[in-house]
């Protein structure tokens, strides 16, 4: 009987254990970590919920770090890095520095801080991609430069965002057209050789970084895409000028952007 008595202990003993374990699985689940390196206002965590249609995932603020050991424990953690847009790049990082003076305004930190989420990203094989500036600084990072200012080197002064009212220093975006080259990685994703996007830059991708191949065009021959020319080695690499996080996902320049992004993230998730 005491043998009985025993048994049943042990039995109702590990049946709540196994079930208070369930709950504290359930209730503190991870989640993938998508870092960007800057998003004070958490549109990139929007965009890429309206893109794949759930928020199983969360974005956070890499700028809003200012410690080197703390940004690299973070980095240890991420399953997903998007360099946003912003400020123009340093010009002394790609050995243009007499040029500064046409360049608006730098923040080195910031330079510091996405080349170092760059490079953990390639080692790594963790998805990233770049915007706008995002995906200068990927092609700077890599040993390409940028054009310092699409007005005066290639002469569209309206196509890549309209500056009209410099005066007022004061710039606004504009739609244009691009032109995606067909076998590409982007194309595939895409599955469109042209489409309108939503753009604001004066600087773009110049001499292209060894490694990597140019995926799309504007119609002044502007460098709009890059892609590594290895598909195959790495999870998921893309640069693109315009700003797909502030379009309409309908449109397949945005949201299938972010859900395969997205569907490379849960995978390195999973796998790790």
């Amino acid at each position: 009987m005491k043998k009985i008595f025993a048994l049943l202990l042990v039995i109702s003993v590990f049946g709540s254990c196994k079930h208070q374990q369930k709950v504290v699985t359930e209730n503190n689940y991870p989640k993938p970590l998508i870092l960007v390196s800057k998003d004070n206002k958490g549109v990139f965590q929007e965009w890429l919920s309206e893109s794949t249609g759930h928020q199983k995932f969360n974005c956070f603020n890499m700028y809003s770090v200012k410690n080197r050991d703390s940004v690299k424990k973070l980095m240890r953690k991420a399953d997903g890095i998007i360099i946003s847009g912003g400020e123009d790049v340093y010009p002394g990082l790609y050995g243009k520095l007499d040029e500064k003076d046409r360049c608006g305004v730098t923040d080195q930190y910031r330079d510091s801080l996405e080349q170092m989420m760059i490079k953990y990203a390639l080692l790594n094989k963790i998805p990233l991609l770049g915007v706008c500036r995002g995906h200068q600084i990927l092609n700077v990072s890599q040993g390409g430069t940028l054009i310092i200012d699409i007005p005066e080197d290639v002469g569209s002064k309206y196509l890549h965002r309209d500056a009209r009212k410099k005066e007022l220093n004061i710039s606004t975006s504009v739609y244009h057209t691009v032109y995606i080259e067909k076998g590409t990685y982007l194309y595939n994703i895409v599955k469109v050789d042209s489409g309108s996007v939503y753009s604001n830059h004066h600087q773009s991708v110049e001499k292209l970084a060894f490694g990597f191949y140019i995926s799309s065009f504007a119609k002044d021959k502007v460098i709009e895409s890059i892609e590594p020319t290895d598909t195959l080695n790495h999870p998921f690499i893309l640069g693109v000028q315009w700003h797909p996080e502030a379009m309409d996902v309908k449109n397949p320049l945005s949201g299938t952007i972010g859900k395969m992004f997205m569907n490379k993230v849960t995978r390195h998730f999973m796998i790790d």
